[in-house]
């Protein structure tokens, strides 16, 4: 189940990222690297950690919607 969480957040952010790109906004290298660490974490078996970036990942986004 924790597994899929992280699967969940990680398609919310490549989502995000695509429509991103075809608005022709820059993608921060920043979001890109620590979207490859979550990737890296789930892969590795650490779960936790990787819904633990993804959620830090969302939330940076969801602010800058608002901002």
């Amino acid at each position: 189940m924790a597994d899929d969480l992280a699967t969940v957040n990680l398609q919310k952010i490549d989502d995000y990222m695509a429509s991103a790109a075809a608005r022709g906004e820059d993608i921060d290298g920043i979001l890109v690297d620590q979207v490859d660490r979550a990737k890296a974490a789930q892969a590795s078996g650490d779960t936790a950690e990787a819904i633990a970036i993804t959620g830090k990942v969302l939330e940076r986004l969801e602010r800058s919607r608002t901002a």
